[in-house]
């Protein structure tokens, strides 16, 4: 029996001298990668609606990782670009602080603020217009651009929405095509800049016509924001009371909805959760 022991003991020993020598063998050097520039946040919108002068914005380029972790130990300098999907124009909505097309991250500085002059007088007052900014190379062997983070698309909005001024019709009809609301008459309350709150919400009619849905609720609608036309509605619960949300069905490049440049009528589409099943309805304002 001891006999045996030993033998075990020695067999396991083995395996663990084994073990040893093939964990040894993985690549555990981890700093020696280039450095990932990029922009923190891929996307900013810039709202005003009266002019306000010229504003400097910063937006922050950013040491996003790679190498051993600390900050580089010299400039890394990056060239940008304008891409050509732009429809903002310099001197127009926006002008650069600093000319050359190029942006220094300092040696020992982990980012550094892409400076901007915004012209808050000079947004068009009808659609939205963007800045597209994108990274194209670097001057360090030690650094390389990311290619995820490497845009930076600025929105200027200059349309202050009124919708709440006018009076609508209002038709929804659901996914399945059964007309839940038919012609009734609404208005919309404004509660934030270019936001709104509707009087009805799927088949559940303006609190005008049975009162709130339930208590604390003190509407039945939903509330959605209208930018240059287009319609957002974020995730909200249902009459600002139950579990159940309602939300948008738009998509990352169609808005929930929209408003005629032409007739000023409002078309949403949205979906409101339920136990049962979700339900889409789609509900069109028509202005009177």
């Amino acid at each position: 029996m001891k006999t045996l022991k030993i033998i075990f003991s020695a067999i396991v020993l083995s395996f663990i001298a084994v073990s040893c020598i093939v964990d040894d063998e993985v690549d555990v050097n981890f700093g020696e990668g280039a450095y990932i520039v990029g922009f923190e946040n891929p996307v900013a919108v810039e709202s005003y609606f009266t002019d306000e002068g010229t504003i400097t914005k910063n937006y922050p380029l950013n040491v996003l990782g790679g190498a051993d972790g600390t900050p580089p130990k010299e400039d890394i300098t990056v060239t940008y670009e304008i891409d050509p999907a732009s429809t903002a124009t310099e001197g127009v909505e926006f002008d650069f602080v600093t000319s050359g097309g190029t942006l220094t991250i300092p040696a020992g500085q982990s980012f550094v603020n892409f400076p901007l002059k915004v012209n808050t007088g000079n947004f068009n007052s009808t659609e939205k217009t963007e800045l597209i900014l994108k990274i194209t190379s670097t001057n360090s062997d030690n650094a390389v651009v990311s290619a995820i983070d490497n845009t930076l698309a600025i929105t200027f909005v200059g349309c202050l929405s009124t919708l709440d001024s006018f009076t609508y019709v209002v038709t929804t009809i659901r996914g399945d095509g059964a007309l839940v609301t038919d012609a009734v008459t609404e208005t919309l309350t404004l509660i934030d800049v270019n936001t709104f709150q509707t009087e009805s919400v799927g088949a559940f009619g303006p609190s005008s016509a049975g009162g709130p849905i339930a208590p604390p609720a003190n509407y039945n609608g939903f509330i959605f924001s209208d930018i240059c036309g287009e319609i957002t509605v974020n995730s909200q619960n249902l009459g600002g009371y139950y579990s159940n949300l309602v939300f948008g069905n738009g998509t990352a490049t169609t808005p929930d909805g929209t408003v005629d440049p032409v007739t000023g009528d409002i078309t949403i589409s949205y979906t409101i959760t339920f136990a049962a099943g979700n339900r889409t309805f789609v509900s069109t304002y028509v202005k009177q």
